[in-house]
């Protein structure tokens, strides 16, 4: 939801306190302000229009139960007579510097301190070795003072801009809303500004010297509510706009449209809205705007965490209480088995004795190999076994090498042959006579070991 709060007829920000830029006081005992609800743009119908002081503006916020009216996403509009709005100009070379130097090419038209304008500008707009800037301006004290009264309401003021800058306009395209006695005119780059119904012609008198618009396809929208449309302010203001000179010589052509309100007139999007909360006026970071979503899954996920952490803390303490126990019970045993023996530590200690009194796994390793090859070495008796060695080649295949010796070549070969029977991979080697006998490397490898 949107909340754009206004002063009633004026269109000026819904606060105003101590004084204007050239000095005077100002009676904000007085303000009215006015203000719609929207739940998107501007151009959705409004949920409700309302106008009124700020006292009925907090109470208005307070019957509808908004949460913490922080929820809204509000914009402020000021009048173009309390906020200046124009152009400048600039060399390529200073838009790194522009922040700082902006205050310093306006203190020639200021007739204020420059500590006491807060001076703001859009979007930076560089063709060659020049550029351009929409730069908006205002008294400091009087936009703090606005920005804080809302913001004690609850409000969150995000955005504040000035409302001729939120007409349509385009290139050949200006605007003027009729507002009650008040008009805000908005002619493109050219004009930015709010003025009484009889100061309409002079201004655009003086934007209109010593511009050139031969030639042009120019044309002025009169925008007026359905509540205006038979106010003798328009019956006065039009007639004199279609038929002055300066408009006529410059071909511009002058149309009026009926808008259902104000706020139907106005759009909160392009490159000539500036934003006043920038610098040491901009908004806060809303750390209960982003709190507010993930309040509910946040607190749901810890609540989900402590039940693990709580459910791990007894299981350790049960696990705990259940080894302290068997380990109770272990060194109880290790007394029954050794009661002189020194005790250390009772598990390490049964589990070295029982290791030296089981058996070895007879499963694998050579002792397995050579059980499994008995029968064969049992029908050779010729041969004699003299070395052994068993070892994992490069193929991951065990092999026996053996030093062998028989009477004969023939005995030798024949142990090769029933082995190969057998499924393994028998191969004689380096046979040689030695004395009586013939003596042979054997090499035996298979996966069936």
């Amino acid at each position: 939801m949107q909340l754009y709060p206004v002063e009633k007829g004026s269109l000026q920000p819904g606060v105003e306190s101590a004084e204007h830029l050239d000095g005077t006081p100002d009676d904000s005992a007085h303000v009215q302000a006015r203000w719609c609800l929207f739940a998107g743009s501007l151009q959705a119908p409004p949920q409700d229009l309302q106008h009124g002081s700020l006292e009925q503006l907090a109470g208005w916020l307070q019957a509808r139960q908004l949460p913490d009216a922080g929820g809204l996403h509000t914009v402020l509009l000021m009048s173009g007579d309390t906020l200046v709005t124009r152009q400048l100009s600039f060399q390529a070379k200073e838009k790194k510097h522009l922040q700082r130097l902006l205050p310093f090419m306006l203190e020639p038209e200021l007739a204020a301190d420059l500590s006491h304008v807060h001076v703001t500008h859009g979007k930076q707009l560089v063709v060659a070795d020049e550029g351009r800037v929409t730069v908006a301006y205002t008294d400091k004290k009087v936009l703090q003072s606005a920005i804080q009264t809302l913001e004690n309401m609850g409000l969150e003021l995000e955005e504040i801009y000035a409302l001729p800058a939120t007409l349509p306009t385009s290139q050949g395209a200006w605007t003027l809303l009729l507002d009650g006695d008040l008009c805000h005119l908005h002619a493109g780059g050219l004009l930015c500004a709010s003025v009484e119904s009889a100061l309409v012609l002079p201004l655009i008198d003086a934007a209109l010297a010593g511009q050139k618009f031969a030639q042009t396809d120019v044309g002025l929208t009169v925008l007026v509510s359905a509540a205006d449309i038979h106010s003798p302010t328009l019956l006065q203001l039009y007639p004199s706009l279609s038929e002055h000179p300066p408009l006529t010589q410059a071909s511009i052509t002058v149309t009026q449209q009926v808008i259902p309100h104000v706020w139907s007139g106005l759009m909160l999007q392009g490159d000539d809205l500036v934003n006043l909360r920038q610098g040491e006026l901009a908004a806060p970071l809303r750390v209960a705007k982003y709190w507010r979503p993930l309040r509910t899954p946040v607190i749901a996920a810890m609540v989900a965490i402590c039940a693990v952490i709580g459910s791990v803390f007894v299981e350790t303490r049960i696990n705990q209480y259940r080894f302290e126990a068997l380990e109770s019970q272990v060194e109880q045993r290790y007394r029954d088995v050794m009661p002189d023996g020194m005790l250390v530590d009772a598990v390490q200690q049964l589990t070295t004795q029982l290791s030296r009194y089981r058996a070895a796994d007879a499963s694998s390793g050579p002792v397995a190999l050579l059980n499994a090859m008995l029968d064969v070495f049992e029908g050779a008796d010729s041969v004699n076994l003299h070395r052994l060695s068993y070892s994992i080649n490069d193929q991951n295949t065990p092999e026996l090498h053996m030093t062998i010796s028989a009477p004969t070549t023939a005995d030798i070969l024949a142990l090769s042959e029933l082995l190969g029977a057998k499924g393994w991979t028998a191969q004689a080697q380096n046979i040689s006579r030695a004395g009586d006998l013939q003596q042979a490397n054997l090499i035996v490898r298979g996966n069936g070991l």
